[in-house]
């Protein structure tokens, strides 16, 4: 039976971390992803028009699957139980390998690679950004939270909270534990509210 495309997609997006782990990115040529996919190169590149394409594609549906999981109607949660549903903590090691090189590259290489290099900062940070100034403005409008500068405020929060992501993109071995990224979220959060209430 004929796989339909969309299952064709996944099938070729869900095994590049673990061809990551046994080759690296050099080794991620658009003939080696086919064969572990177990289709022809021309299948490939009928849905990917080249190794970038693929890549951003990849990052689209990491970032698009982290948004998913923390979208949520307003239920009139409060502000922090909001934001605490904006951040995944995942081991760093499920699935961290492949998304860091990719934006070793997108930095490094960002004028040979622009289109990654855009999704990895739209897709990754300016949106997690704007979901923050979104779930801010909420917090004003409701009178849980005095700031004038949303925008502003959203930036510092995002500074506090996220993962510190520099050591990562120069270590190659550095893995922070989900403990110590909680940690650090738990004590941003709190420095950040009592600077705002």
């Amino acid at each position: 039976m004929a796989m339909d495309p969309g299952e064709r997609r996944d099938r070729i997006l869900s095994a590049l971390d673990d061809m990551f782990c046994e080759v690296g990115l050099a080794g991620m040529t658009m003939a080696a992803i086919a064969r572990r996919a177990g289709m022809s190169k021309q299948t490939l590149y009928d849905m990917f028009q080249d190794r970038d394409a693929l890549f951003d594609a990849y990052i689209e549906r990491r970032f698009s699957s982290m948004e998913d999981e923390s979208a949520t109607e307003d239920d009139g949660a409060g502000f922090e139980t909001r934001v605490r549903r904006l951040f995944r903590f995942d081991q760093p090691a499920e699935a961290w390998d492949l998304p860091i090189a990719l934006l070793r590259l997108a930095i490094a290489e960002a004028a040979h690679h622009p289109r990654l290099a855009r999704r990895c900062l739209d897709d990754g940070p300016r949106s997690k950004q704007a979901r923050l100034k979104r779930e801010l403005d909420l917090a004003v409008a409701r009178g849980e939270l005095r700031i004038a500068d949303t925008s502003a405020a959203a930036s510092l929060l995002m500074d506090m909270l996220h993962l510190p992501i520099l050591e990562a993109l120069v270590g190659a071995q550095t893995r922070p534990s989900t403990k110590a990224w909680e940690a650090r979220f738990d004590y941003g959060l709190s420095v950040f509210l009592n600077g705002v209430r």
